[in-house]
């Protein structure tokens, strides 16, 4: 029985931190959030904060592995509705994080923190890169989970620089998709029917409305409403 409790205090003290980190760095930005931010707000004493989690970049980056959890949650739902090709789903993956960033700018502001920071970055490439050797290893059969490593240091790179520039009225969130996706499967080397039924297949899908429902189900899972981050 306390074994119990103290997981369920435990659990409890990494929600209440988790939940007042992000909404801290939503609305302050990640560099301008302090630990003491994060104390004063979520009630658990700092040296508590800095004992389980040891720092802000390490909050963050738990944050980020939990966040892409649930977008690849999301987005293979939809995606595996229409089609059980791997690479297809994988693509619907990479539009619907492209979507979540242009949401708004506190939320690509996010993206590009957990895309940038030393150990967020890192363990992004790192999931990054078993998505990938799950994806493609059967079209590159001399490829190891090392090279894919290393491609994807270059593909993680391509992705961080279209969330980072915002969509207007010339370059629609639409085309900067399909953009993202052709660079992205040449990278690989992929011939023109895959390119050709990849573009094709995200016109299937709704990824603002998914974008939408992804977020409110994150925040609602670390009991935030939406409204009370703008």
């Amino acid at each position: 029985m306390s074994n119990f409790r103290k997981e369920e205090d435990s659990r409890e003290l990494y929600r209440r931190v988790l939940t007042a980190s992000i909404a801290l760095f939503i609305k302050k930005g990640f560099e301008n959030t302090t630990v003491i931010d994060i104390a004063n707000l979520s009630g658990v004493p700092k040296s508590k904060i800095m004992y389980e989690m040891r720092s802000k970049e390490d909050i963050l980056c738990m944050l980020v592995t939990k966040f892409l959890g649930g977008v690849t949650k999301a987005s293979d739902a939809a995606a595996k509705k229409l089609t059980d090709d791997r690479v297809l789903i994988f693509i619907a993956n990479e539009v619907l994080q492209l979507y979540m960033a242009e949401l708004n700018e506190d939320m690509r502001n996010l993206y590009l923190s957990g895309y940038s920071m030393q150990k967020t970055s890192e363990e992004v490439l790192k999931r990054r890169t078993n998505i990938m050797y799950e994806t493609f290893s059967d079209m590159f059969r001399g490829f190891a989970l090392k090279d894919f490593y290393e491609t994807e240091i270059a593909s993680m790179g391509i992705m961080r620089a279209y969330m980072s520039v915002p969509c207007n009225e010339s370059f629609t969130i639409e085309q900067k998709a399909k953009r993202l996706v052709i660079m992205l499967l040449r990278i690989y080397k992929a011939d023109e029917k895959i390119l050709n039924d990849a573009l094709a297949f995200i016109e299937k899908i709704d990824f603002d409305s998914l974008a939408r429902k992804t977020v409110e189900s994150f925040f609602s899972e670390l009991e935030i409403k939406v409204k009370e981050l703008s």
